[in-house]
């Protein structure tokens, strides 16, 4: 037994006290409190100055500690719980060990001075023949060597022959501070095993598992040491939930991923237990990932650590054990949904974490996706790229890529092998691929030129340099056999390569097996070897794929075992090949074909899922993309045909990295908006692609106003509406350029679209129409025309100067007679060309020019009033004339300065009234006309009298109502009271029944927008004009509940009259429904209720001579 542990305790006058053992790497060292209980100071340790830092007499304990722990000396492990009745157990004493047993517990009495303590849990050891006595000596587990306490001779009240001592752990709950640390850094640094298994047994054994492991060519250290920052990536130590899948395609870097976590878990202040696993790790037999980890702990130090009791201590310690699994793809046996949920189920009851790295297609959502979380591996990103680029010293490469990759162009530029910076895969792989079968060439020449054996004390001869013809022709050898390894990796299997296949190809015999280890090209796994990067694998095999036998088998509704999904990137890889050495048309045919199965509704989900995966790879690693747009577009037919529907394979990603012509992609995306779901993605990916393409994008998009068909994903738009809100919405980017491409796709769309930029980007219009005028088109000349014109009422003086200047050169072209009004049109706008123009746009007006409006003449109303006047009225003397139009300019038009004498018309308004005069039928427009005056603020007092005369009765009912309408109608303008003023100088004279009626109509319509105290008044004149005869209040009394009953506003007005305000005579209709709200009743209901039910008038009969007397009807009875 190793004694090193034990430490001699004296005082400072060298009195042995009793002893100690180390606990910890810092020196710290435990003992009975029996040997402290009466020390002075100077207490030293094998001599050296040892310090008290704690002193638990309940406990019986003490802790010192010193400067540092001895060399050669090392800490006891310290058992975790209490030890087990008949243990044997061990001391090792100053002399020779002692062997005895544990016999059980007791309660014990102190015997040092100070308070007499009584102690619980004290062991008591039956040890024979004579025992040295001293305190402090430490009482092994004699089966694994264990700390279970320490001696504590003299304790009272334990029966004689005994030797009592104190449990180092697991005596009370709450433990002192200093000594819980203490217990915790034993539990680190001193590492046990078997039933007393810690945390440190725990670390060593992951550690020593790690240290064997491989990742890739090389160990998981060096790997990790390769890996590229990335935002993608993993971070941290310690996933979140029981299974983590990181996800990522071959040679994404996923491995490397997994190894810096190991790395940094393994490496770090805070150690965490870490196993690595690869998928040929697992075994055909494993119902779940428990054995391979059983497995994996198993070893020469650790034999029989049960994964079960290994997470126990790591979940005590804080420190979950974490198993990363690379690539479950090797597996032996397929991984179904049952495999994965019994590895879920024994990960939450042992608490073990999981991550796993793999291929996308390697998991499926039905493996458990609601208890995963899944994190997926991208290329690297721009940053990253530059940053991978520059350390291993290659060019950017100008698409995304994968960081193996750039790791295989570093060793190739390494070598001085160039390599450019947009090199295919197929190109990079096999100049990689050429330099490993020259460095093996190179290595089985040394192996053949090394010299033979010679005799002792004789110089060996120096070796002969290898000729270069010799290394090339092995080169070429190697090549052939890799090549040949590779044809046989397509066979039954998970694409590797078993022992025999391997021996045969490359023996242990002439160093083949020993070559192509060293190099790094192939890597042992499991049972067998595997080429050692996973993409190069799948090129390489794709290379002497028969693809159409795989597709055969692949597409079959029934056959043999189905082919695992992860050998896809097998079958993508010879999708390439075939598009590379015979073209897109030969690689179209194949493609056509996995569309038509997948269009296929009796296909089953694995013919769906690869002729899915395929056709999304055959289309997007095409050399040619632009030789399958047939193809494309009747996919994107079948995806609009399903909106919302599944697009795993096809969604907007997909599209998006499709290598096309702008113009091909946007006809695609045109028909793809109707395929979006809820989440929109292909409109957003419109949106990205407007946004990176900027005017490129403007005529594509306009093609699109041609397409009417709904969107699913927003009710009531259509793909040409949404191509008007994207034009609109990202006109920044080029606005000058998106008038051109507006112009240039004459559509009605594209005009309305024009005319939303006119007031919104009225400079860029402008310029536009400035281009168009001076343009050698005649279309881009009318353009110019009508654009002008919708642009120049919002003009800002440098865009009223381009104006001016289109309409010179418009008017300046002798053959375009027919634009000339336009160009008259926007000089007559402009005040400094209105003059030398306006008698042309006059006489154009006249013609009935369609450029030359009234809208445009308008403008020179405050300059020019009278010759303007003069030809509205002139106009408005013909059939037709456009009353109303010129009726509404007259309207808006700002009162000229030094118009008309105060309290007088102005002189539109005296036009206003002649056209009355002389056109009564355009009653209802000129009504409008002072209406529209009225809510400007712009009317004046004698306004009414201009146009309906001194007399108003003297016009015809018609006409009188016309006008009684529109003043009876509030508005919100600055001429509201003289539109009260207006419509009771009508009332004052008007008695027609009809026209009070419409006007009482009118007043109920719009009693919520008057004060009532108005409103009760003009209901009063009303009524008190009503002529009362030929039944004039019946139909007043009708007439006012019909209202009441079609206005719950008016009907409270007439329900809730006040006392002082003069009733209105109540006839029968208003009598019975004023009862019914006396009665509780709602005011509306009650006047509809009084105008359905009829009044009946009683009359009364005539007089009859007396007969024989007949009963009271009440006293009656029987029947007659």
């Amino acid at each position: 037994m190793d004694r090193s542990a034990l430490v001699r305790l004296c005082d400072h006058e060298v009195r042995e006290l009793g002893y100690a053992c180390w606990a910890d790497a810092r020196g710290s060292l435990l003992t009975a409190y029996r040997t402290v209980a009466e020390a002075g100071p100077g207490l030293t340790a094998d001599g050296e100055p040892a310090r008290l830092v704690l002193a638990c007499p309940e406990l019986g304990l003490a802790l010192l500690t010193t400067d540092q722990l001895p060399p050669g000396r090392a800490p006891l492990p310290i058992r975790p719980g209490p030890a087990q009745a008949g243990a044997a157990v061990l001391l090792p004493g100053p002399g020779a060990p002692c062997t005895g047993t544990l016999l059980g517990t007791g309660t014990a009495l102190s015997d040092w001075v100070g308070p007499a303590r009584l102690l619980s849990g004290v062991l008591l050891l039956d040890l024979p023949g004579a025992v040295d006595l001293s305190a402090g000596v430490p009482v092994l587990d004699a089966a694994d060597g264990t700390l279970l306490a320490l001696t504590a001779p003299g304790l009272r009240g334990l029966p004689a022959g005994l030797l009592p001592a104190v449990p180092v752990a697991g005596t009370l709950l709450d433990t002192p501070a200093e000594l819980a640390e203490l217990l915790a850094r034993n539990a680190l640094t001193a590492p046990a095993y078997g039933a007393a298994l810690n945390l440190g047994g725990v670390l060593r054994a992951t550690a020593r598992q790690l240290a064997a492991a491989s990742a890739g060519p090389g160990r998981i250290t060096d790997l990790a040491a390769d890996r590229v920052a990335r935002e993608d990536g993993l971070a941290g130590e310690e996933p979140g939930v029981a299974l983590t899948v990181l996800v990522g395609e071959p040679g994404s870097g996923r491995t490397t991923e997994l190894a810096a976590v190991a790395v940094r878990r393994a490496g770090g202040a805070r150690a965490l237990p870490t196993l690595w696993l690869r998928g040929a790790d697992l075994a055909a037999a494993d119902e779940s990932v428990a054995p391979a980890v059983r497995r994996a702990l198993a070893g020469d130090d650790a034999s029989g650590l049960e994964p079960a009791a290994v997470a126990r201590v790591c979940e005590a310690a804080g420190r979950p054990l974490l198993v990363l699994l690379d690539g479950p793809e090797e597996a032996p046996g397929p991984l179904d949904a049952a495999w994965w949920a019994r590895t879920v189920r024994w990960l939450a009851e042992t608490g073990v974490r999981l991550l796993v790295g793999c291929r996308p297609e390697s998991w499926q959502p039905e493996f458990g996706a609601d208890q995963v979380r899944l994190h997926r591996l991208g290329p690297l990103r721009a940053a990253e790229l530059e940053r991978a680029a520059r350390r291993y010293g290659v060019e950017v490469p100008p698409g995304p890529v994968g960081p193996l990759r750039l790791r295989l162009a570093g060793e190739l530029t390494a070598a001085g092998v160039p390599v450019p910076a947009g090199a295919e895969q197929g190109e990079l792989l096999t100049a990689w691929l050429d330099l490993s079968c020259l460095r093996i060439a190179e290595r089985l020449a040394d192996e053949a030129d090394r010299p033979a054996s010679h005799r002792k004390g004789t110089v060996p001869a120096a070796p002969q340099p290898v000729a270069p013809v010799t290394v090339r022709r092995l080169a070429r050898t190697v090549t052939g056999r890799v090549h040949e390894a590779a044809r046989r990796m397509l066979g039954p299997g998970q694409g590797g390569l078993g022992p025999q296949a391997f021996g045969e190809l490359f023996p242990a015999a002439g160093g083949w097996r020993r070559a192509v280890l060293a190099e790094g090209l192939f890597v042992p796994v499991g049972d067998g070897y595997r080429l050692a990067h996973e993409e190069l694998g799948d090129w390489l095999q794709g290379l002497h794929l028969d693809l159409d036998a795989a597709l055969d088998q692949l597409l079959a509704a029934s056959g043999p075992r189905p082919v695992p999904r992860h050998r896809v990137g097998v079958v993508e890889a010879g999708l390439r090949v075939l598009g590379r050495l015979r073209g897109a048309a030969e690689l179209d045919r194949r493609l056509g074909r996995l569309a038509r199965a997948l269009a296929d509704p009796a296909a089953g989900p694995q013919t769906g899922w690869w002729a899915a995966r395929l056709l999304a790879a055959g289309l997007r690693d095409s050399p040619e993309p632009a030789a399958h747009r047939q193809l494309l577009a009747e996919l994107a037919e079948r995806l609009a045909g399903q909106p919302g529907g599944p697009a795993d394979r096809f969604g907007p990603a997909f599209w998006d990295r499709l290598p096309l012509g702008e113009e091909a992609r946007w006809e695609l995306l045109r028909v793809l908006v109707r395929a979006d779901g809820t989440d929109q993605g292909f409109r957003a990916l419109a949106v990205a692609r407007l946004r990176a393409a900027g005017a490129a994008a403007f005529a594509p998009l306009c093609a699109w106003f041609e397409d009417t068909s709904g969107l699913p994903a927003r009710p009531g738009a259509t793909v040409a509406d949404l191509a008007q809100d994207l034009l609109y919405a990202h006109r920044a980017l080029a606005v000058d350029e998106l008038t051109e491409a507006l112009v240039a796709a004459a559509h009605p769309r594209a005009d309305a679209l024009l005319t939303v930029l006119a007031v919104e980007e009225p400079s860029a219009l402008c310029r536009a129409v400035d281009r168009w005028s001076h343009d050698v088109r005649p279309e881009r000349h009318v353009a110019a025309a009508v654009h002008g014109l919708r642009v120049a009422p919002y003009a800002t003086a440098t865009g009223a100067e381009l104006l001016r200047f289109t309409a010179l050169a418009l008017l300046a072209r002798e053959d375009e007679p027919a634009l000339h009004g336009a160009a008259l049109a926007l000089l007559v706008r402009d005040p400094q060309t209105r003059a030398a123009h306006l008698p042309a746009a006059l006489s154009a007006y006249a013609a009935d020019d369609p450029f030359v409006t009234a809208q445009v003449l308008g403008t020179a109303l405050t300059t020019d009033q009278p010759a303007v006047l003069l030809a509205f009225e002139q106009r408005l003397a013909r059939p037709g004339g456009g009353a109303a139009a010129v009726l509404r300019v007259l309207a808006d038009a700002r009162p000229a300065a030094g118009g008309a004498p105060a309290g007088l018309a102005d002189p539109a308004t005296r036009l206003a009234g002649r056209l009355l005069r002389a056109r009564p039928e355009r009653a209802e427009l000129v009504a409008e006309y002072l209406g529209r005056r009225l809510l400007l603020g712009t009317a004046g007092p004698g306004d009414l009298t201009a146009l309906l005369g001194a007399g108003p009765t003297e016009r015809p009912a018609p006409i009188r109502q016309a006008f009684a309408l529109v003043l009876a109608t509030p508005g919100e303008g600055p001429g509201e009271e003289l539109r009260e003023q207006f419509l009771d100088r009508l009332l004052a004279v008007e008695r027609d029944p009809q026209v009070l009626a419409a006007v009482l109509e009118r007043v109920a319509v719009t009693v919520e927008r008057r004060e009532g105290e108005r409103a009760r008044a003009l209901v009063r004149r009303i009524a008190d004009a009503w002529l009362p005869g030929d039944g004039g209040v019946a139909g007043l009394d009708a007439l006012l509940v019909r209202c009441a009953g079609r206005s719950a506003a008016f009907a409270l007005l007439l329900a809730d009259w006040p006392d002082r305000v003069r009733p209105l005579a109540a006839g029968p209709l208003l009598e019975r429904m004023r009862a019914q709200v006396a009665r509780g009743g709602d005011p509306q209901y009650a006047a509809a209720e009084a105008e359905r039910t009829p009044v009946r008038t009683v009359t009364p009969g005539p007089v009859r001579p007396a007969g024989v007397p007949v009963p009271e009807r009440e006293r009656a009875h029987g029947t007659l």
